[in-house]
Formats: structure tokens, C-alpha cells, sequence
């Protein structure tokens, strides 16, 4: 059974296909009216956030969504900031951190030290499909893995939302035609060396240590560096009809800027 993921570890199921959902606070080569999407489509008024066809740092949002799962996915299950067993500031430095993802079903307050001039970056809500399979790995292509991460989302994404300081994000109502949707082109997520999150989730025979090709999609935003003094961002995200979905996950970071 090939197993999904929409940003990280709560389960539903479809006939013959496992999907393994998270949200931060939180699919096309085939859906080709929704893939068209998103990247020439302006800010929408947000002046905080970084605009979607814009290249921070000299990466694209598809590429710094591929360094967001590639930190993401290299932790090991029993010390993943997502599921709060390691500190949200674990293994990052640079220009540009990240905020961790979420597991299971909750609402999570979390408070990380940021230093000045640090942008932030996440997906409000996120899925990915990799070729991780047992007893051995498929083969699919990047544009066959595409189609059904955006099939996925297209099915399922229902709910996004960000709020900074008290003033929400603009653009996020609609998961399928918000301006901040991305997809990636193929790229490769090592795992842990013990305790890995792919077989954690399901994958039971992927090894640890173990590389794997991967897409994914969602709607990901990069916030401007914060002035010093102390932040709140939350995100909250649902995957399923509104009325009886999924999950619902509801993040709070308390975020300190430092001199």
C-alpha cells in the first residue's frame, strides 16, 4: 500500500490507498486547471509576507518547500519537533527557519527564540507522496507522483489559515486557488538513522538512514524577518469536509526575536 502524507502523521483511509495527513497549525500534472495555480498571482495585500513568485535567498517557495520537508522528514520519530518530543528550534540556522509541523489530532501552544533577521517559513497545510513502498521503493516519475499529491489536495484540502500578530494572511480562504500554492519538482528526503518518520508513519521496512524521491504541495508562506520583541503566529488547518473532517489542528507559537 503506497502512503501519503498531508504535512505529517494522522491516518484516514480510502478504498485500496492510505493517506496519512498532517497540517501545520497547521495535487497535477493532472489537475491542470488548479496546477496552473498560484505562482504570478501577486501577494494579495500581505505586506509581511514575501510574494510567492519572489526568490528569497535565491530559492523559489518550491524550493525552500523541499528544504522544509527535507528538515522535516530527518528527524527521528522519538525526538521530532512536530510531535513536540524535540525543541522547535532543533537543527535550524541560517536566513531562514522553520515552523515544525504538527502530529495527530490537537491544539499545541509552543514558544521558540528566533535571532533578528530571521525570516519564517511553513506550510499551512502540506501533502507529499514519495516513492517510499515495501518491500522495496516504486519508481514512480516526478510528474506521476505530482498528479496524485495534487489529486490528494484537490480531494481534501479544506481549510487554511494564518494569523500574525492578530492580522490574518490574506488569500488563504481557498486551499485550491490561494496565490501561496506550490508544488515542487522531485527531490530527495534522507531520514534519520534510528527511529525514522517514514517507518514510524507506516512505511514498516524503510530503512533508517534511508534516501527516498519525493514531491509535494501546499500552501506554504515565507514571513519578512520580525522586528525584536516577542510575536504570535497560528495556524490552523482541517483536511475533509468542514463539517466532520478529518483532523483540525490548531498551532500557537510565541515567538521571541532576539538582538
Amino acid at each position: 500500500m503506497k502512503t501519503s502524507h498531508l504535512t505529517h502523521t494522522h491516518k484516514a483511509h480510502t478504498p485500496g490507498r492510505g493517506l496519512a495527513w498532517a497540517v501545520l497549525f497547521g495535487l497535477t500534472l493532472m489537475a491542470t486547471a488548479s496546477s496552473a495555480f498560484a505562482a504570478g498571482q501577486g501577494n494579495v495585500g500581505n505586506r509581511n509576507i514575501l510574494p510567492p513568485q519572489s526568490a528569497p535567498h535565491d530559492l523559489s517557495y518550491a524550493d525552500w518547500a523541499a528544504r522544509y520537508w527535507q528538515w522535516s522528514l530527518s528527524f527521528p520519530a522519538t525526538a521530532n519537533p512536530a510531535a513536540d518530543t524535540a525543541s522547535p528550534e532543533s537543527n535550524q540556522s541560517g536566513p531562514v527557519w522553520f515552523l515544525p509541523s504538527v502530529t495527530g489530532n490537537r491544539s499545541v501552544t509552543r514558544s521558540m527564540t528566533i535571532p533578528a533577521g530571521t525570516a519564517l517559513f511553513f506550510p499551512a497545510l502540506s501533502v507529499f507522496w514519495n516513492n517510499a513502498d515495501c518491500p522495496q521503493n516504486t519508481t514512480m516519475t516526478e510528474a506521476e507522483l505530482l498528479e496524485l499529491a495534487n489529486g490528494q489536495w484537490d480531494a481534501f484540502a479544506s481549510l487554511t489559515t494564518c494569523i500574525i500578530d492578530g492580522v490574518a494572511v490574506n488569500g488563504l480562504d481557498n486551499p485550491q486557488t490561494t496565490p501561496y500554492r506550490v508544488q515542487t519538482h522531485l527531490f530527495y528526503v534522507t531520514v534519520a538513522d534510528h527511529d525514522n518518520i517514514i517507518a514510524a508513519t507506516g512505511t514498516l521496512c524503510f530503512p533508517d538512514g534511508g534516501t527516498v524521491d519525493q514531491v509535494a504541495v501546499g500552501a506554504f508562506l515565507m514571513v519578512k524577518p520580525l522586528p525584536v520583541g516577542q510575536h504570535t503566529v497560528r495556524v490552523i488547518g482541517a483536511a475533509g469536509p468542514l463539517p466532520d473532517p478529518f483532523f483540525i489542528k490548531d498551532a500557537t507559537y510565541n515567538i521571541t526575536v532576539t538582538p
